[in-house]
């Protein structure tokens, strides 16, 4: 299957690699809006969707113009993801580009700085624009709930759009994603006073411990009361618990929110 626009691309697309910059040079500023193809297609690279094996999205690109090409097969979520973080990509080293992204580096390419995370920023920051995202957010519970309810809305990945909820919070929350029970990366809401550094090794008793080690259901019940010193023992004499929703990736990895409600 083969899919494309039919936005016609101006002589001179936008050069943004600011995806906020981007939307309102397209004056787009509701989630329905956020047609990833034509916007794709306004910056000079042309999206299809083809059968990949090895990888979940490439793309190649010449002076002006690319090809980004996004496996038909992986879910809408996924395709959407995939498109904004190879365009990303494209506009920050537009003129020649090539890439092949796996589905791992979705996930995982959050920690080091490099062209893969700057992709992931891009795809976040076009997918679930700041402005457009908090006005939804305001008061929400920081869970794996509230982050499907808004994956729903703007089609987006639980990653990407978990990443978000917590960047945005109303509440101090983090988000850590652990790689066979190590810390792999972790992200932090703006309201936090300081960086609270979670352990580097999951610990027996917390819900992440017992699904990456198999003992519990792919997703928890729901949101579970913790101890504080088995995720983050600065915190533990001032906040003996923390709020904790964890579930395990479609790679293994285990992602999970903490969060105070005070």
């Amino acid at each position: 299957m083969t899919r494309t626009t039919d936005t016609e691309t101006p002589a001179s697309y936008p050069r943004l690699t600011s995806p906020t910059l981007l939307l309102e040079h397209l004056g787009i500023d509701e989630p329905c809006d956020l047609d990833v193809e034509a916007i794709a297609q306004a910056c000079g690279a042309t999206i299809v969707y083809e059968p990949l094996q090895g990888c979940e999205a490439r793309i190649i690109g010449a002076r002006e113009r690319a090809i980004i090409t996004i496996n038909a097969d992986a879910p809408r979520p996924r395709q959407r993801f995939s498109a904004a973080h190879e365009l990303g990509h494209w506009m920050h080293d537009r003129g020649k580009v090539a890439f092949a992204c796996q589905e791992g580096q979705f996930v995982a390419e959050w920690g080091k700085a490099n062209p893969e995370r700057r992709a992931n920023r891009f795809a976040v920051d076009l997918l679930l624009p700041r402005t457009m995202f908090k006005r939804r957010t305001r008061n929400r519970p920081v869970t794996f709930a509230t982050v499907r309810e808004l994956a729903l809305e703007f089609q987006t990945s639980l990653t990407a759009t978990a990443i978000r909820l917590v960047e945005l919070s109303s509440y101090p929350a983090l988000l850590v994603c652990y790689d066979r029970g190590r810390r792999r990366w972790l992200a932090q809401s703006t309201n936090m006073p300081l960086l609270l550094e979670p352990v580097d090794t999951l610990r027996p008793g917390s819900g992440a411990f017992h699904l990456w080690r198999g003992h519990g259901p792919k997703n928890l019940a729901g949101p579970q009361e913790i101890p504080t010193d088995l995720w983050i023992p600065a915190a533990a004499e001032e906040h003996p618990v923390v709020i904790e929703d964890s579930v395990v990736t479609g790679n293994q990895m285990t992602l999970s929110l903490l969060w105070w409600r005070d």
